[in-house]
């Protein structure tokens, strides 16, 4: 289970009622779900809401790293790729380690992959299982690849539609979700899947796909806690 921390909609809206409003329903949420989860942050976030990360390291997640902006890593070059993982890393490991890394919109040219091995992390969960991408780099002591089961609106669908979706998806299963996908939205101007079912259904949903994953066996875990699992021959491989 991962959450983005960052900024309401990027890049459609700059606010932060997701982390004023939306991150505590999380919080509460995963406490009485007794599961962790990963936390994949921005400097920018960090910086702005300290007690928010304060408080999720508290709580027994995992802080993860998530660059500073939130602008997109495909339109950087290598020297503004760096300058935003470095700057996240002094800002976040302030709080607790980082090792495990997620760029925005799910998407991190393979030519950075070595960046994140110099930066000291240990797993990349910048890859989605259903986006077009680029063979996986191969780079000496690079991370592990954790992709991206399905994308988060999937999570607001309707349960009809999305249980049969859920039981194609096979282990490790990656969810992830926006703190701001917990206010209600809807009846802003954003884009349709960014907006629908926003709030308290949102809410509800994350609860029974988490119990529909709970009632199937799965296990909880942080994105770090995979690494221990993966095949030493395949550092640079979700698989």
């Amino acid at each position: 289970m991962t959450v983005d921390a960052e900024p309401d909609c990027p890049p459609f809206l700059w606010t932060w009622r997701g982390i004023g409003e939306g991150m505590p329903l999380l919080f509460d949420l995963f406490d009485n779900e007794g599961i962790k989860a990963t936390f994949f942050t921005t400097g920018d976030t960090a910086a702005k809401h300290p007690d928010c990360v304060e408080t999720l390291v508290a709580k027994g997640h995992e802080l993860g790293c998530h660059g500073y902006s939130h602008n997109s890593f495909a339109e950087m070059d290598e020297e503004t790729a760096r300058d935003e993982i470095v700057r996240t890393n002094e800002i976040l490991r302030k709080f607790a380690p980082v090792t495990s890394f997620r760029a925005p919109y799910l998407s991190f040219p393979e030519r950075f992959v070595k960046i994140l091995a110099e930066e000291g992390f240990s797993l990349d969960s910048s890859r989605a299982a259903y986006k077009l991408k680029d063979a996986p780099a191969e780079v000496e002591g690079g991370p592990v690849r954790l992709e991206a089961s399905v994308t988060s609106s999937v999570l607001r669908i309707s349960e009809i539609v999305r249980t049969p979706w859920f039981r194609l998806l096979q282990s490790p299963v990656t969810l992830f979700v926006h703190p701001w996908e917990f206010v209600d939205l809807t009846a802003t101007s954003l884009r349709y899947d960014c907006r629908f079912r926003t709030g308290q259904p949102a809410l509800d949903s994350l609860r029974s796909a988490i119990r529909h994953f709970k009632d199937r066996g799965f296990e909880f875990r942080l994105a770090r806690d995979h690494v221990s699992g993966a095949a030493p021959a395949c550092r640079t491989r979700s698989r």
